[in-house]
């Protein structure tokens, strides 16, 4: 039986997690520093950003087997998104099909005129921008000089200790004396709360699908946090940020041997900052996202997703928000709310491919949170609200300007979509007694502190739209299947919990004393079921009108159909009347891992900050 069980609850967390990879980190150290900016340039030919871009709309593989369908799409992708970078895409795999035609010059030479077309809408339009240094190779070999003599600086300075100290001097090869300075930090976090610092060039992330890095003049670095950084819960045990190290150095036409010159290093925020001042230039800042995001999820959680879904007692203390980053008061929070039998690194792609833009950086924060899904729904909504209003409370009373935090989006995925709905609902006593039966209400003990806060309330006013993602709004046949009542049978409930059930279940379904009830069985997996009360009774709430929320839906088979089933979650199931947008993508259960939806969430943000007044 015990066997028959670990195999249900590994076949159930397959089905609903989709089975994908974690993200890791390998670490190539110092003999893969030299490679790291060429990590640029995509093994098969191609630029890391092509790869990206083509990747970010399922066309890799089309470019392969039927490049004539992938050229007219991303010309379509080109007239609707006008960008240099959709135009290096095109200009660049219309020569990689060019290449492989030779052996047919009819046709190598169609696609070579495509090229050319494209890479003449990319000149025009960076003249039209009036961009700098347009033709100049040597600026290329320049940055990468400069980057890589001052990574292996870096290096050497750390080994002795000497990378956050002043007043000290190094004599260049020509005998130049180089007499540096204390550096300066420009990091979200003051420096005595950085317990160390790595280069990004070390390392190398493993199973992420974007390479959320920008091209430009510094060494990007994985500045890891003490405990106490951040007073907030952190995304991570080991907590990291990511920064940009730049430095200026005098120069002059006098560099005699023995000719001395003041050098600094300085320590840069690169989510908040995209270029800096070079005599006078702005030029783009060195930046890499993926890495320390690999970095910091490299050891695994306290609690895996089992024991969040099946031990409620023992992981309660992993219940609440953690925050990818320091509160800033100039970005919208986005809270990500995971679904059955997951947690928040299950938000990993999706993180990594929109901090990769520079609007959705500049303008959002990323906060998950975590929450045990085999406690009842109605339970974690609960702590969803007293987390926000917590948070919310807390940044008041230090003084923080609340006008962006006022502007909170949720993205809920599956059990979370559920558990997000609820944020923008509102049950009070008169939607409960006409559920229950206004005379069967009026005999319950509607007034008790513990019902009132599990099942009465409203809208949160500082959450302002909503991404639901492939979210079994009418429930999913998956939970009555001998499956899921196997996994069901599973999940130990505290018996707090078990007591505050018996009491709400009896009152929802109006059952008398003498009958007895199974109160186990009204947990998080059990809630899922289409015939269940909680899903009965969040159907009958209302969703606030003045709300924007979005759809998501995942369909195995087509695209751009609505029907069919994620494996999961059915079409029906998951489709909203009066949502703003609906977008169904071939995907799994794993819906919010799709590029076309992360595409779909973009654009939904950014949309957000036009509606919103941004």
């Amino acid at each position: 039986m015990r066997a028959i069980k670990a195999a249900s609850t590994l076949l159930l967390a397959c089905l609903i997690a989709g089975c994908n990879s974690d993200v890791t980190i390998k670490k190539v150290g110092a003999s893969g520093r030299r490679y790291y900016e060429d990590t640029f340039v995509f093994s098969g030919g191609l630029s890391a950003e092509t790869v990206n871009l083509l990747g970010n709309h399922l066309l890799l593989t089309k470019m392969k087997i039927a490049p004539e369908q992938f050229i007219r799409e991303l010309e379509l992708l080109c007239r609707q998104e006008p960008s240099s970078r959709a135009f290096i895409a095109m200009a660049e795999t219309s020569q990689f099909l060019a290449a492989k035609l030779r052996s047919t010059p009819d046709i190598a030479v169609r696609y070579d005129l495509t090229s050319l077309l494209y890479a003449q809408k990319y000149f025009r339009n960076a003249i039209d921008k009036k961009t700098t240094v347009l033709f100049d190779p040597e600026a290329i070999i320049a940055v990468k000089c400069y980057n890589l003599a001052l990574t292996e600086l870096f290096s050497y300075l750390k080994e002795r200790n000497l990378h956050t100290a002043g007043a000290f001097e190094l004599t260049a090869a020509g005998g130049q004396i180089i007499q540096f300075t204390l550096p300066d930090f420009f990091l979200p976090v003051t420096a005595d709360k950085i317990l160390s610092f790595e280069l990004c060039s070390d390392y190398r992330p493993v199973n992420l699908t974007h390479n959320s890095r920008n091209f430009g003049i510094g060494v990007p670095l994985i500045c890891c946090l003490k405990e106490d950084s951040v007073p907030e819960t952190t995304f991570a045990d080991d907590q990291v940020i990511p920064a940009t190290l730049a430095i200026q150095l005098q120069v002059s036409a006098d560099d005699t041997s023995g000719s001395r010159r003041k050098a600094k290093l300085f320590f840069l925020d690169s989510r908040s900052t995209d270029e800096v001042t070079i005599d006078g230039t702005q030029v783009p800042l060195a930046q890499d996202f993926s890495t320390p995001l690999a970095y910091m999820v490299q050891k695994p959680q306290v609690f895996n997703f089992l024991q969040r879904t099946f031990k409620i007692d023992m992981t309660k203390s992993a219940t609440g928000l953690y925050h990818l980053e320091p509160h800033h008061d100039d970005r919208i929070p986005i809270v990500l709310v995971h679904g059955l039998m997951s947690d928040i690194r299950t938000w990993l792609q999706l993180i990594n491919t929109l901090q990769s833009d520079p609007v959705l950086r500049q303008n959002y924060r990323f906060m998950g949170f975590s929450y045990s899904s085999g406690n009842p729904i109605f339970i974690s909504a609960m702590h969803l609200r007293e987390a926000l209003a917590a948070e919310r409370e807390k940044l008041q009373k230090d003084g923080r300007n609340l006008e962006k935090f006022d502007r909170m989006i949720l993205i809920g995925h599956s059990m979370g979509g559920l558990i997000s709905r609820m944020m923008i609902s509102t049950s009070n006593d008169d939607i409960l007694s006409r559920f229950i039966g206004k005379k069967e209400y009026s005999t319950i003990n509607h007034q008790d502190r513990f019902f009132r806060k599990i099942l009465i309330f409203e809208p949160v006013p500082y959450v302002k739209r909503v991404i639901f993602i492939a979210v079994p709004h009418r429930g999913s046949d998956l939970a009555q299947s001998m499956i899921g009542q196997v996994a069901s049978s599973m999940i130990e409930i505290p018996q707090s919990l078990l007591d505050l059930n018996t009491a709400i279940i009896r009152q929802l379904v109006n059952l008398p004393k003498e009958k007895s009830i199974d109160v186990n069985r009204f947990n998080g997996i059990d809630n899922l079921s289409p015939d269940g009360t909680a899903l009965k009774l969040l159907n009958t709430l209302p969703i606030s009108e003045k709300i924007p929320y979005h759809s998501v839906i995942g369909n195995e088979k087509q695209r751009g159909v609505p029907g069919g089933s994620d494996g999961v979650v059915s079409y029906s199931s998951s489709h909203l009347d009066g949502a703003k947008s609906e977008i169904v993508v071939k995907s799994g259960h794993s819906v919010q891992q799709n590029p076309l939806a992360i595409q779909e969430i973009k654009r939904i943000l950014k949309r957000h900050l036009i509606e919103s007044g941004n």
